[in-house]
């Protein structure tokens, strides 16, 4: 891994035996690849830690226009805004990586978190943080404009899917110039106008939809990463 997502997660908050319990609580769950967890106006009630595979979080307006604005892992949740608040689903949940899951009813997570500071805690810290990434993406989006929230994706990219190599990060995963566009609300045509620029300028080379980044300081230095808090933003 790029980065260091998988070492700060939510279970690590908690002792092995907290996290036996929290574990005992759910129930474990095998679901394909091109299955939905929940649609957006559905009612809240199951929350989901992954356990392996990934969740595609993503909006669609009255047009049919679809933005993807988070990617969730192993030991993330899926559903997590609903608890105390019993709001339907604001978003769609759909596995595009054959996923296991521990599905929990919700208000069993609540009553285990009034009743253990630990877990309340433990939450809150994840929380706090997956949602402060996730406020950042939509600033890069609002303030940056197309190009400089297509350069936020590729940073964000790198650090879910990155591997470091001789001539850069490279991204892990196939990436269609749609999905790129569907990230940042663009059309597939803007992105490929983007990505020639990058590649023209040396700063991102592309072979078989796999994207291996040259110069990361470079798109760094255009969102002014530096003054950002957030050293591990991601999808």
């Amino acid at each position: 891994m790029f980065d260091n997502l998988e070492e700060e997660t939510f279970l690590n908050e908690l002792t092995k035996e907290e996290q036996a319990l929290l574990l005992g609580k759910g129930t474990e769950i095998y679901i394909k690849s091109g299955s939905s967890l929940f649609l957006e106006g559905d009612p809240p009630t199951h929350i989901y830690l992954v356990r392996k595979g990934r969740i595609r979080l993503s909006k669609t307006n009255i047009e049919g226009k679809v933005l993807f604005f988070q990617l969730k892992q192993k030991d993330d949740f899926v559903g997590e805004f609903s608890l105390y608040n019993n709001l339907k689903a604001t978003c769609n949940a759909d596995v595009i990586k054959d996923a296991v899951l521990i599905r929990f009813e919700r208000i069993v997570l609540e009553e285990l978190c009034l009743e253990n500071g630990s877990f309340a805690l433990a939450f809150m810290k994840w929380f706090s943080k997956h949602h402060n990434i996730l406020l950042s993406q939509f600033r890069d989006l609002i303030f940056c404009g197309k190009t400089g929230a297509l350069y936020s994706i590729l940073i964000r990219l790198s650090h879910a899917h990155g591997q470091i190599r001789e001539d850069g990060v490279f991204i892990n995963k196939k990436l269609t110039n749609q999905e790129l566009a569907n990230y940042i609300g663009a059309t597939r045509e803007s992105i490929s106008r983007i990505l020639k620029a990058l590649i023209n300028d040396g700063v991102i080379s592309l072979q078989s939809k796999y994207i291996t980044i040259h110069n990361l300081k470079f798109l760094q230095e255009q969102l002014r990463c530096e003054h950002c808090p957030y050293d591990e933003c991601t999808i």
